[in-house]
């Protein structure tokens, strides 16, 4: 079997590979408003805090609006890079903060989205929007996931890992932290979590900083799910402790889940269940009351749409969902529920690996605890690993990667062997939540 796929994944690529190398693939027009925004905020010399209840005071009860799109700027492939960066075809993982007047942005670049000994990450910054500052550069020799920046004790913190060569194995290793102590400068890493555990979602709200991160038989074949779930916060981001009397707060077939507060600070959360249980396969949408924020609630049916790299965000008392979406009729959780656990992972993530993507924003409707879809963001074939940045009360400034979107039926492993790029987006909500 891993011979067999092995195989399409390197027909794939050749077919790749012919393809045409110009910037022209990911530039339709040019356009500023992008740029001009991050310039204009950072030039404010305003406190952005990216915890919304710093905004509750200023937001006034309002139904949901729907937000205005910016054009999407291009950055990467593009002439705004440092010319020392060695950009390969495909561009994803991608992650932003703002520290210290300054936006950041952390990218992998490799051959395609599959690990391979020649992937790499960067961290870019800018003070202006237009002209990206090379930070910080690792190429380990293998693959290299999952960056991720927050701001701690006044310190800019960036988490990543490093895994193995092949393709077709999922294989990481300890978390690296940096931290920042000048421009261009970074102190040597350190371990963080346990040896194979992912960090996915790190957030500050009402000062405290919270961790999801996931460890155990990610994309495992056969038997049952025992990938573990866990929610934990830290105070100096480098020993994380768990937020109840566990950590883990789930075992299953869950890797990533993002996690937000409503307004009177109860959480809220979203799963991706894409290994399956005996829940199902698909997604689930999580709560867990203030009172005890390490009990999280799992519903007793499972969305069938898998809503994978998902980032929730909240405006006003709205929560907010960006992740990949599926096209086609077929769901993700499409084989019958009493064949065997290896079947339904064979059937689930064939027919989704072969099936065209784009990434959408949606909305928690938290009466029924659902997902309801708002609409779609840039995106094709291989894409969604969004990454959100407010920029005040009523902005917010998403990075996100995608295969060209002139091919809108690309499907998502034909996009993962070719060239992807990385762009930024604003969100605008109307004037009148404030």
């Amino acid at each position: 079997m891993q011979r067999a796929w092995q195989s399409l994944l390197f027909s794939l690529f050749l077919f790749e590979l012919c393809g045409c190398n110009t910037l022209r693939l990911f530039h339709t027009e040019e356009h500023v408003t992008v740029p001009e925004t991050i310039k204009t905020v950072l030039e404010s010399n305003f406190t952005v805090s990216q915890d919304p209840a710093y905004y509750d005071s200023i937001w006034h009860k309002t139904p949901h609006q729907l937000p205005r799109l910016s054009k999407p700027y291009w950055l990467i492939p593009s002439v705004a890079l440092p010319s020392n960066l060695k950009i390969r075809r495909a561009n994803n993982n991608v992650n932003i903060a703002m520290y210290s007047g300054r936006v950041y942005l952390a990218f992998r670049t490799g051959p395609t989205h599959f690990a391979s000994r020649k992937t790499g990450m960067y961290i870019l910054s800018t003070s202006d929007g237009t002209t990206w500052n090379n930070e910080l550069e690792l190429f380990p020799g293998r693959d290299v996931r999952e960056p991720f920046m927050i701001v701690l004790n006044d310190t800019l913190h960036f988490y990543c890992f490093a895994a193995g060569t092949s393709m077709t194995s999922f294989s990481p290793d300890y978390i690296s932290h940096y931290t920042r102590s000048a421009e261009g400068k970074w102190n040597n890493p350190s371990d963080v979590l346990t040896k194979g555990e992912v960090h996915w979602s790190l957030k500050s709200r009402s000062g405290k900083t919270y961790l999801t991160s996931y460890e155990g038989s990610h994309y495992q074949l056969k038997g049952e799910s025992k990938v573990s779930l866990f929610f934990k916060q830290t105070k100096d981001g480098q020993n994380f402790v768990g937020v109840g009397e566990r950590a883990q707060v789930y075992v299953g077939g869950v890797s990533e889940a993002d996690f937000e507060f409503d307004r009177l600070g109860n959480l809220w959360a979203v799963t991706r269940l894409e290994d399956g249980d005996r829940n199902g396969f698909g997604s689930q949408v999580v709560f867990a009351d203030r009172s005890d924020l390490g009990a999280w609630k799992f519903p007793d049916t499972t969305d069938v749409e898998c809503y994978m790299s998902p980032r929730i965000f909240r405006q006003g008392d709205e929560l907010y969902l960006i992740a990949r979406r599926q096209l086609g009729k077929k769901p993700f959780a499409r084989a019958k529920r009493y064949k065997s656990m290896k079947h339904q992972r064979l059937k689930n993530w064939i027919g989704y690996s072969l099936s065209p993507k784009t990434t959408a924003l949606y909305r928690i409707n938290q009466s029924a605890r659902k997902v309801e879809w708002v609409m779609d963001l840039p995106g094709s074939g291989d894409t969604a690993f969004p990454s959100v940045l407010r920029l005040d009360r009523n902005r917010l400034l998403v990075a996100n990667y995608s295969s060209p979107l002139r091919f809108k039926n690309r499907s998502w492993l034909s996009g993962q062997l070719g060239r992807t790029g990385i762009y930024l987006q604003v969100i605008s909500f109307d004037s009148n939540i404030h």
